[in-house]
């Protein structure tokens, strides 16, 4: 059994190979069930472990283990810690890889991917709304498939945003301004794209900031009981999400209007499949406020579970 770390992981896939894995990969019958998610004991409260399976119409497969401890923000230690399994179609375990990075790069590539189907073709700025260790791969995702020339990261503290600005300036083109705006509001308002990578409970983002034409990407919150989106958003956009059946059971930012009668089931009209088999059209007018809500599935990390080691076996 191959065992892959971090740095192997990155060495062996780029984001935008993984966003044409991804959109082959959502074209295809694929099984992956709802994650299981068990609540942790001790610390602050809201810890959680996950397992997430995912199985190919021809028997391979991968399982994520993931932890998911809010309280580890007080320390060095990551929020979000993961390792994925990775077994052959006779069911032979083949190899274990580092889930962190592999659960930051599909993420990534996931958004990417929706937005190719929902942003405009032209966007060139982009607000990046999170400090987390999620936000620079998110930036870099976003880059590689819009012509984006400047990115607004905003976050609660200065110290952490000038970090992640640091971070972004590695992973992106030298052209590409990075820079901490005064005000999150006024950074919106000029937004091309805005990516809210935090796990916040309540709305970090205002409907009534938006300008028309605004594509939104909200990737921090799986939980039915967070929003990183006020209602006003939500009102105002066409919404696609990454599975209908993930989304419809843990995303708090369409569980939680859709409970209290703001918005039908109706209100999402479509997912990644849909989007990449022409089932359901996109960004229909320059105007639209599109928003594409993802709250991760394990055929993203079979997916690149995949890539990465058929590019070990090609280096081998």
């Amino acid at each position: 059994m191959r065992i892959l770390n971090s740095h192997d992981v990155r060495a062996l896939v780029t984001i935008p190979e993984l966003v044409v894995a991804l959109q082959e990969a959502f074209r295809k019958e694929f099984i992956a069930p709802l994650r299981q998610i068990a609540e942790v004991p001790g610390g602050d409260g809201g810890r959680l472990f996950l397992s997430m399976p995912a199985f190919g119409q021809e028997g391979m497969g991968a399982i994520k283990l993931l932890t998911f401890f809010p309280d580890n923000q007080a320390t060095k230690l990551p929020t979000i810690q993961a390792v994925i399994v990775v077994f052959s179609e006779t069911g032979t375990f083949e190899a274990v890889l580092d889930g962190t990075v592999v659960t930051h790069l599909r993420t990534g590539a996931a958004s990417a991917l929706a937005s190719q189907y929902l942003s405009r073709e032209d966007s060139s700025h982009l607000v990046v709304i999170g400090t987390g260790a999620l936000a620079p791969t998110m930036a870099a995702a976003h880059c590689a498939v819009r012509p984006i020339r400047r990115v607004s990261v905003c976050g609660r503290r200065s110290e952490r945003a000038a970090a992640t600005a640091e971070i972004i300036r590695s992973l992106v083109n030298d052209t590409v301004e990075v820079l901490i705006p005064d005000s999150i509001e006024d950074a919106v308002a000029t937004a091309d794209i805005v990516s809210c990578a935090t796990n916040s409970p309540t709305p970090v983002l205002y409907g009534k900031w938006l300008k028309p034409g605004t594509f939104v990407d909200l990737v921090g919150s799986f939980s039915p009981r967070t929003r990183e989106a006020d209602d006003e958003t939500i009102l105002r956009s066409r919404i696609f999400v990454d599975t209908r059946e993930g989304a419809l059971a843990e995303a708090g930012d369409i569980l939680d209007p859709l409970g209290r009668g703001l918005i039908t089931k109706e209100k999402v009209e479509g997912d990644l499949s849909d989007l990449v088999r022409g089932r359901v059209k996109g960004r229909m007018a320059p105007n639209d406020i599109t928003l594409f809500k993802s709250v991760g599935t394990a055929l993203e990390d079979l997916t690149a579970a995949r890539m990465i080691l058929a590019a070990a076996d090609r280096r081998q």
